[in-house]
């Protein structure tokens, strides 16, 4: 920790706080909320977590349209509840089983459920009405609804009357999105595009959900996620219980306070945005500021919980101020329990950035020797999800929920494991951070739970250690919606400030059949990837034998006949290839995909491997080292696309070498 200080404190004084990077993992502990509060105490902006690979785009959509973002994994309400779209979603595996027998419940009831997917997903086969839609489309797909329900009269007219501005913009635009265009451009014949329209707008509450597949199209995202938005504020289904009721801020707790936004705005040592923001400017500390100003009649304790998104930088900027010191130079990294290489785009040029001379220091902070921290300068050992005291559920950890169960530390750290608190405690004190930092985990917890009137000892002890919000709907009629005009704006203010078009066309992601044509040549199948399996989460868990066994190796998905043509079996080893490079996987057939369409898991490594030069095997059947990062291919928010590409398909000429944990 002493050289570990010593470093950060040269790096700061010679380069600029914005010199640090900062990496989060996944939202079950406390790291990523303290790595975010001691970047924005430290000055830099250049900070990210795994949810920059997630939903970013959809809440940023939802942000600019309605001042608000849906809460995550809406349950279906059973006798309320009329109709819900999966839409880039695949609950049953994604949101386990309560989910489901929700939705189960619900249909019992006459709710009807739409599912868009490439696939038959465990959804579709649930579903009413399955969208077969070609992937990187979904925008052109939005569009078209949306012009039916208005060009039938579906639409809400008095929520629109007296809720919304742009009405008149938005029909004109959608205008030009027939069925028979729309089909032509998604492969969902106009008849279904027709009847999940009529369905949707008819059944009220209703709910259209959060995905990741419509956040992960890189050039079609934006016209994706806005055409959501736009879907779900016609229809009058926004802060609705049963549709999509907005998430609840932290309001029980003191969390918008203890992530010190407003340090980060008006840092006095930040002279710099962070490294993206030219390029992207929907994601920057200009964007968090009118942001900010834009809320502040619905959010006066400051920005919501989930503000983070705001300021996070695009990856592939950050891999280039590391390699090529431009715009500016990034010197040092933190990387908080995020296994990079395995979950980010183009990871062979996050190797190239993390090993370069020009890193002065990359610190990971893990409970596990990934891949990531192999590279590292330092590894600092991570307590256990049981040596640590919790208070926040799921995904309260990042600010999306005000909903909080206490669960004391099960054991003490065992060996030198620390919690990721204590480390970025210890650190910020060393640091010049003193006063903002406790003396103990559960000590920030008595912190937060300051407006409750509650201890976190005395939460933890009762029969029911829960704090749980009032369900709320229709925020708006006493607060108006959080944007500047205080109303739904379907032409955006927000994205006009930032430079950016309202009203986005369809566009082809940069690898499509459309779009690149002369490429579809020698890469002929569309390629859609970071669906999830049962077993794992993300490159998390591979290191569980049990697991292992369940799942041994990575699966391809390949439709039978594109199977037979190319001398596939079941279970054959396959290349998958793009212009960026090859892995390998194990091919799975399956008749619930478009012959043109291939499917291959994410986040794969051997952590059985003896770390070497290969790095436990992270470049041998990673599909996120042949997916493309950069300008060309990000969504208008810096993110890189996963699900709608271009590769070829053929068979490994040698067994993949034996890769089960035992």
């Amino acid at each position: 920790m002493d050289e570990i200080t010593e470093k950060l404190a040269r790096i700061k004084d010679k380069w600029g706080p914005e010199a640090l990077l900062g990496v989060g993992g996944s939202g079950h502990g406390p790291g990523d909320p303290n790595l975010w509060r001691f970047c924005n105490l430290w000055g830099t902006p250049n900070y990210f977590h795994q949810g920059k690979n997630c939903g970013e785009p959809e809440y940023f959509a939802e942000w600019a349209v309605y001042g608000a973002i849906s809460e995550i994994g809406n349950t279906p309400v059973p006798g309320v509840t009329k109709c819900v779209i999966i839409w880039g979603s695949n609950p049953p595996v994604s949101y386990g089983s309560n989910w489901w027998k929700a939705a189960e419940a619900a249909r019992t009831q006459g709710m009807k459920i739409i599912t868009v997917d490439p696939r038959l997903s465990e959804s579709a086969k649930g579903s009413d009405l399955w969208l077969q839609i070609r992937p990187g489309t979904d925008g052109a797909l939005a569009y078209g609804m949306l012009k039916l329900i208005i060009d039938e009269g579906l639409y809400d007219a008095d929520f629109v009357n007296r809720w919304c501005l742009g009405f008149e913009e938005l029909k004109a635009f959608v205008a030009q999105y027939s069925l028979s265009k729309v089909e032509a451009i998604t492969w969902v014949p106009a008849a279904k595009i027709a009847e999940a329209a009529r369905l949707y707008a008819t059944s009220k509450p209703a709910d259209i959900m959060f995905g990741l597949g419509t956040a992960h199209q890189g050039k079609g995202t934006f016209s994706a996620v806005l055409g959501k938005a736009f879907l779900r504020a016609i229809t009058g289904n926004v802060d609705v219980l049963g549709g999509n009721r907005f998430g609840d801020v932290p309001e029980q707790t003191s969390f918008v306070e203890q992530m010190h936004w407003d340090k980060i705005i008006d840092h006095p040592e930040r002279t710099r945005d962070n490294v993206s923001s030219e390029v992207w400017p929907y994601g920057s500390v200009k964007a968090l500021k009118l942001f900010r100003e834009a809320m502040s009649n619905v959010y006066p304790k400051g920005l919501p919980g989930p503000a983070k998104y705001m300021i996070y930088p695009a990856p592939s900027s950050v891999w280039t101020a590391i390699l090529d010191q431009k715009p500016y130079p990034i010197r040092a990294a933190l990387i908080q329990a995020s296994n990079t290489l395995g979950t980010f785009a183009n990871s062979k040029r996050i190797a190239q950035a993390f090993t370069s001379g020009n890193l002065e220091l990359l610190v990971v902070l893990e409970q596990n020797l990934t891949p990531t921290a192999q590279l590292a300068d330092y590894v600092l050992p991570a307590a256990d999800a049981l040596e640590t005291p919790n208070i926040f559920v799921a995904v309260g950890y990042w600010g999306f929920n005000d909903l909080y169960n206490a669960i004391p530390r099960a054991l003490d750290p065992l060996y030198e494991r620390r919690t990721d608190y204590d480390v970025f405690r210890d650190l910020g004190n060393r640091l010049g951070q003193q006063g903002y930092w406790p003396d103990s985990l559960e000590g920030w917890y008595d912190r937060l739970l300051e407006p409750s009137s509650v201890k976190f000892e005395e939460l933890a002890a009762r029969n029911d250690p829960q704090l749980a919000p009032p369900v709320r709907e229709k925020r708006y009629l006493t607060s108006g919606f959080a944007t500047a005009s205080g109303k739904v704006e379907f032409s955006s203010s927000m994205l006009k400030k930032l430079g950016y078009d309202p009203f986005p066309q369809h566009e082809e992601p940069a690898w499509s059949p459309v779009s690149n044509p002369e490429l579809a040549k020698e890469y002929p199948y569309i390629l859609i990837t970071t669906g999830r399996n049962r077993h794992f989460q993300g490159s998390n868990l591979h290191q569980i034998a049990k697991l292992r066994r369940l799942h041994p190796h990575p699966l391809v998905q390949l439709h039978p006949e594109t199977a037979r043509q190319l001398g596939i079996a079941e279970g054959d080893d396959v290349y998958i290839e793009t212009p960026v490079g090859r892995v390998r996987q194990k091919a799975r057939l399956f008749k619930g995909i478009n012959p043109q369409v291939v499917h291959a898991e994410f986040g794969w490594w051997y952590p059985e491997r003896t770390p070497d030069s290969s790095l436990s095997g992270i470049w041998e059947s990673n599909i996120n080292s042949i997916v493309p990062d950069g300008p060309e291919h990000a969504s208008f928010t810096g993110d890189s696309s996963f699900r709608a590409l271009l590769c070829r398909v053929y068979p490994a000429k040698e067994s993949a070498p034996g890769s089960i944990a035992h």
